[in-house]
């Protein structure tokens, strides 16, 4: 399974489970299914999560003591609450081969007219590279402004619009495009998108592959806290050391947010309005803009390899042509480890 990449980027914690049959003469009693109902409680949902929480499992960083605590234990209760072992070899184990970058990222914008300054780090900029290399250098190049970044036939949306964003560093706007219902303009139509939901063109890692596989030197996203639904506090956190599955997909040289106010100046730099363009990324009819200003950037990282695991558990159905069928279910077991409080 590939990794999770919810700011931290470790293996999966995942469930396999073969659908039952709902026949009423093939599945449990009524009370059979009660009496297992009555297992999932409150305390014992507490229970777990205030274990993996507690600090003997040191946050659970991939590659520590803490993701070998995380492991065993979830082990442990699967074992205990009667699951089979669901790797192939006959294991809960499943190894999951990981490089982690942690970088130290300078980051630079130069305007049209020749003002070049810094982006300062964690306070105007949070950005890394997950290319497994110690140094990765980015050389000034344009700057343009893609909207949403995004491209769903589905929807007959495409923010590239066939513009050409080879070695390019690309500025995007977080979530989903929020299009108004056509008969309620307080409200998002729910034929768009999902509406108030969010799809996968919403999510930051699209962003960031959509612009990798457009040749894209750099990607940054502005955060706006109501659309990305935390505080920039959020994204300082993630200024940690991250994981790719060995051999996964090519990033972007670099990618990264910046701040609302870094993104304001930028554009009006340019003689934009960042308040007039964001509007208009809202519309099928948005084409990619110019800022007139240059990013370059200047990434070192520190570069190891990681052997990781997925625990994995398996529940057997009673159907026989059923249970050649499976259900996953997956959540990822790891945090941030231990960093700055």
């Amino acid at each position: 399974m590939k990794a999770n990449r919810c700011f931290s980027h470790a293996a999966l914690l995942v469930v396999l489970a073969a659908p039952v049959n709902l026949d009423a003469q093939r599945v449990a009693s009524r009370a059979d299914v009660a009496r297992a109902e009555s297992t999932i409680t409150a305390s014992a949902i507490l229970r777990d999560i205030g274990t993996l929480a507690s600090d003997r499992f040191e946050g659970r960083a991939p590659g520590t003591r803490g993701e070998d605590s995380a492991v065993a234990y979830i082990e442990g209760q699967f074992r205990r609450i009667g699951l089979r072992p669901g790797n192939r070899d006959g294991s809960y184990i499943q190894r999951v081969p990981l490089v982690g970058t942690t970088s130290t990222v300078d980051a630079r914008i130069t305007t049209a007219a020749g003002r070049s300054q810094p982006l300062r780090p964690l306070e105007e900029i949070v950005a890394w590279s997950l290319r497994p290399e110690t140094l990765v250098v980015s050389p000034a190049s344009d700057i343009v402004f893609v909207g949403y970044g995004v491209v769903a036939p589905e929807y007959r949306w495409d923010d590239f619009k066939g513009v050409d964003v080879r070695g390019k560093t690309v500025v995007m706007l977080v979530g989903d495009p929020p299009i108004p219902d056509p008969r309620d303009s307080t409200r998002l139509d729910s034929t768009m998108f999902g509406g108030r939901a969010m799809t996968y063109y919403g999510r930051w890692t699209y962003k960031y592959e959509t612009a990798a596989a457009r040749g894209a030197a750099a990607v940054l996203l502005v955060h706006q806290t109501g659309p990305a639904g935390y505080p920039w506090a959020t994204v300082q956190s993630n200024a940690h050391e991250k994981f790719e599955v060995a051999g996964g997909p090519a990033h972007a040289k670099v990618e990264g947010w910046i701040q609302l106010d870094v993104a304001r100046r930028l554009f009006s730099a340019g003689g934009h309005d960042f308040a007039t363009l964001e509007r208009q990324a809202r519309t099928r009819d948005f084409r990619p803009v110019s800022l007139g200003s240059a990013a370059s950037f200047t990434v070192r990282n520190a570069v190891r390899r990681v052997q990781s695991r997925n625990v994995v558990a398996r529940l057997d159905g009673s159907d026989a042509r059923l249970k050649r069928e499976y259900v996953v279910l997956s959540a990822h077991w790891d945090a941030y480890g231990i960093g700055r409080p």
